[in-house]
């Protein structure tokens, strides 16, 4: 007998009653693996296009095997009659109705977040920050203020086609304001992502902003360097340059944590949560 789902029901000798469902099988993985290496050969190595498309084809050739012309199946026992849950005895009745703003059924993620607001001022804050690190380390270490803005310019313009500073412990008021541009620019939407993402993320936001996030895009940006720039990660100094990330971080981190968050409307009825209409017995978020 074939059930609702389309498994067919069977008896096997000596195993009892259970349903033929389809065998595990990790040949649909190594496909979409191969193909992501052919899509990372683009801006890598040729070596991903040979390694993607073995993959692909073992991948491939696996999976058709496996459903075609017979596909691969397994049996999987019933559970005991003793071991199964008890049948459900309906109620008569009727089931009381969701109350607006406080019922969480069928609720979608996140159920509160941080304004956007809270986003704007993090990045500012984690800015301001890390500047001013960076300007003491460049003070101390090099003896030149402006060797952090410089150092930064050296960074990023190459990312945008422009030459970097030859000097870098010299005062270049072209260079510091294109350099503060682009921080602030940065700063301010890498806050209102910290705003959007934490939120939704197990654990402090301090441990996000302030470990995994610098992490993660610190080794992006040596790539991006590496393959606009080839040889310049050579002269940038990585531990500095992650811990300036983790000042960035962990202050715009705390700067979210400490913001008020602000309820979804989504259990709240269509009139309210267009504003035509608020009920003195619901609490406004």
């Amino acid at each position: 007998m074939r059930t609702e789902t389309g498994s067919q029901e069977v008896s096997h000798a000596g195993e009892g009653e259970g349903l033929e469902l389809p065998a595990n099988t990790t040949a649909p993985l190594y496909f979409a693996l191969g193909f992501a290496f052919l899509g990372v050969s683009l801006v890598t190595s040729v070596l991903f296009v040979f390694a993607g498309v073995m993959l692909v084809l073992w991948g491939g050739i696996r999976w058709w095997g496996e459903v075609l012309p017979r596909e691969n199946e397994t049996f999987v026992p019933a559970q005991a009659e003793a071991d199964r849950a008890p049948p459900v005895v309906p109620t008569p009745g009727r089931a009381p109705g969701p109350a607006g703003g406080a019922d969480r059924h069928r609720a979608r993620l996140p159920l509160e977040y941080h304004p956007y607001s809270a986003g704007l001022r993090a990045g500012i804050a984690g800015g301001l920050a890390m500047v001013a690190v960076a300007g003491v380390h460049g003070l101390i270490v090099q003896g030149s203020l402006w060797h952090a803005f410089n150092g930064f310019a050296a960074l990023v313009l190459p990312l945008f086609g422009a030459q970097p500073p030859s000097d870098m412990t010299s005062f270049h008021g072209v260079v510091v304001l294109a350099a503060g541009i682009i921080h602030i620019l940065l700063s301010l939407g890498i806050g209102l992502v910290y705003a959007a993402v934490l939120p939704m993320l197990p654990g402090h936001p301090r441990l996000w902003g302030g470990v995994v996030a610098p992490l993660v895009w610190t080794g992006a940006g040596f790539v991006c360097v590496e393959l606009v720039v080839p040889g310049a990660v050579q002269s940038i100094n990585w531990l500095v340059f992650i811990f300036l990330q983790m000042v960035f971080g962990l202050t715009a981190g705390e700067v979210i944590s400490r913001s008020e968050p602000v309820r979804t409307l989504q259990s709240y009825p269509l009139t309210t949560r267009a504003g035509l209409e608020v009920g003195d017995e619901e609490e406004s978020p």
